[in-house]
């Protein structure tokens, strides 16, 4: 009977810490290595949006839709794993742009919800101003690092 495979992880962020996960799933004996502590130096500095919006063509849609669903199943492998599906509301484009960008990712099947000042402010009642067009995708969310 062989021993468990021994590895060091270098790194706690969400990518270390992702694979020092799955290891440790697969039977092997893992030991993270960090100078900067649980949640490593860019994971703890970033949004940690969860999303598949902005910007990129078809494929890497794609791609981040699958990895929306994959964060999904995760939480459900870890109990209080801290996400928060709190939806994106975007308006930092102008309005011409904004409804090219939901054009096209509503054609891919992308979840876009077209909302007017109104209804900005019921979906984030803390802005001082909401706009008069903005985009919600209400499947997006946020992970704690």
């Amino acid at each position: 009977m062989s021993s468990p495979k021994q590895v060091i992880v270098i790194g706690a962020g969400i990518i270390g810490a992702s694979i020092a996960w799955h290891l440790t799933k697969a039977g092997a004996g893992v030991t993270v290595v960090s100078g900067s502590g649980a949640g490593g130096v860019a994971t703890p500095n970033s949004f940690a949006w969860i999303n598949a919006s902005w910007g990129n063509p078809e494929i890497y849609f794609r791609l981040r839709i699958r990895a929306m669903a994959e964060w999904t199943r995760l939480a459900k492998d870890v109990p209080g794993l801290p996400l928060a599906w709190c939806g994106g509301l975007c308006f930092d484009l102008p309005p011409d742009r904004l409804e090219a960008y939901a054009a096209e990712h509503s054609s891919w099947g992308y979840g876009i919800e077209r909302v007017d000042a109104k209804r900005a402010g019921e979906i984030e009642p803390n802005l001082v101003a909401p706009p008069d067009f903005a985009v919600y995708v209400a499947e997006e969310g946020v992970a704690e690092p």
